[in-house]
């Protein structure tokens, strides 16, 4: 994968992050960044950035949407999430 590639990847990774810290206070977000990340992880899976990959699939197992509570997995799913940017981040540089 070129340095464009990983920057497409940082884009999405930083709108992934956006989308879950609005989840926070907008439950119904949830249930999109739960949709939205699984997308992302088709796309990572045919880019063969399986080691992202890997650790999106992760991510999702530990996410179970909520419509009407708070998320029980924020805190975990934030940093998770923060991880993955950082490993893109030192891929881009």
């Amino acid at each position: 994968m070129d340095r464009e590639d990983w920057r497409q990847i940082q884009k999405e990774l930083n709108s992934l992050y956006d989308l879950h810290e609005a989840a926070a206070s907008q439950t119904g977000k949830c249930r999109e960044f739960n949709s939205q990340a699984a997308l992302f992880l088709e796309k990572l899976e045919e880019m063969g950035a399986d080691d992202l990959a890997y650790r999106v699939m992760d991510l999702l197992a530990g996410c179970s949407p909520k419509d009407f509570s708070p998320c029980d997995n924020r805190l975990s799913t934030k940093g998770s999430l923060e991880r993955l940017i950082e490993q893109v981040k030192r891929k881009i540089d």
